[in-house]
């Protein structure tokens, strides 16, 4: 087997094992703040932080995975492997900060939201007084999170969408409901209506690492947007391409690095591994919202919906898993390389 596939786990816990088993192989210390329903799960469930590279640092790289919680064994996977190699890359006045599963509840349980069903990557408001509107998602919301989920009111809830689709095409379906929306905390892309546990703990770490320095930057790792196995570089530090899904998102979590003082401005990539259509991923999370309210985990719906879920942000495919790691550590470096001014900007 390959080596790096072994980096790839299947868990939250079993990924968390791995990663601070690395960091203490390599005498790094390890930072952990535990969420506070950790006591809810079986194991303890918390983000853990890595700093290699001095106290004080000029630069600051900062590596995240597991924002979304079913995007962190991926995410977990990249992260081994640039522990293994980024000491070396690194110049003496650099530091580079691996965030492992940001959003821990959500990891640990297997779905893309936290704990109170709110998505990290739409919470990042600086107020939320008045919250944002998203007509288009409001329109829709009984159709997106039906209370039945196999029966014809499904049926019913699939025709809205479709016609919808139909009027207005699906570029600008997924775009709307990708935005994020403030009003159903029951609902799809739910951004919050106050600052996430996950949201406060990654600024309080950004901020207390990325003290004193002159630029910072972030690598964002995700899953499920874009070709089988392709990488999509989203810059958040600049005008997002014109048509793009996600190209109507705000209030992402790494504009945490916008709330510390730098002389120069942060370098913010988010890199989007594709898995599936996009329309086959919003489902998986559909039913998922579904099974958070109406369902119940422990039976052969709930396990089917999981499982699905689960395979649609992860690819078990070692072609997959190829291109996702090689992919994932050549962008890194590409940022790193930014960062501290030896090659030029990474392209969108």
């Amino acid at each position: 087997m390959t080596a790096f596939l072994s980096l790839f786990s299947d868990t939250y816990f079993t990924a968390r094992h791995r990663f601070l088993r690395a960091a203490a192989a390599k005498g790094h210390e390890i930072e952990t703040a535990i969420h506070p329903l950790s006591g809810d799960f079986p194991a303890e469930v918390a983000t853990d932080t890595v700093r290699i590279g001095p106290d004080k640092a000029r630069h600051v790289l900062f590596i995240s995975s597991g924002l979304h919680g079913t995007e962190l064994t991926t995410g977990s996977g990249i992260q081994l492997g640039l522990i293994e190699e980024i000491e070396s890359w690194l110049p003496g006045d650099m530091a580079a900060i691996f965030i492992h599963a940001v959003n821990p509840h959500g990891s640990a349980s297997m779905t893309r939201t936290d704990e109170n069903n709110v998505d990290p990557n739409r919470n990042n408001l600086v107020s939320f007084d008045p919250l944002p509107d998203n007509p288009d998602y409001d329109a829709l919301h009984d159709a997106l999170c039906p209370a039945v989920w196999e029966d014809p009111e499904r049926d019913e809830a699939e025709a809205r969408i479709a016609a919808y689709i139909a009027e207005n095409g699906f570029g600008k379906f997924s775009r709307n409901v990708l935005a994020g929306q403030y009003s159903h905390p029951d609902g799809l892309f739910y951004g919050g209506s106050s600052r996430s546990w996950t949201i406060a703990n990654l600024a309080d770490t950004v901020a207390r690492h990325g003290a004193g320095a002159e630029r910072l930057a972030i690598v964002d790792l995700h899953t499920g947007l874009g070709e089988y196995g392709a990488l999509e570089v989203m810059r958040r530090d600049a005008a997002p391409r014109e048509g793009a899904a996600s190209s109507k998102i705000r209030h992402v979590a790494c504009d945490v690095l916008d709330d510390v003082a730098c002389p120069a401005p942060p370098i913010k990539v988010i890199l989007e591994f594709g898995t599936f259509p996009i329309g086959q991923v919003v489902n998986c999370h559909r039913a998922d919202t579904w099974l958070k309210f109406y369902g119940h985990p422990h039976t052969p719906l709930g396990r089917k919906i999981k499982a699905e879920l689960r395979d649609a942000l992860f690819c078990d495919d070692p072609a997959w898993l190829e291109a996702v790691y090689s992919q994932g550590i050549a962008a890194t470096r590409a940022v790193l390389n930014e960062l501290s001014d030896t090659s030029a900007p990474t392209a969108d």
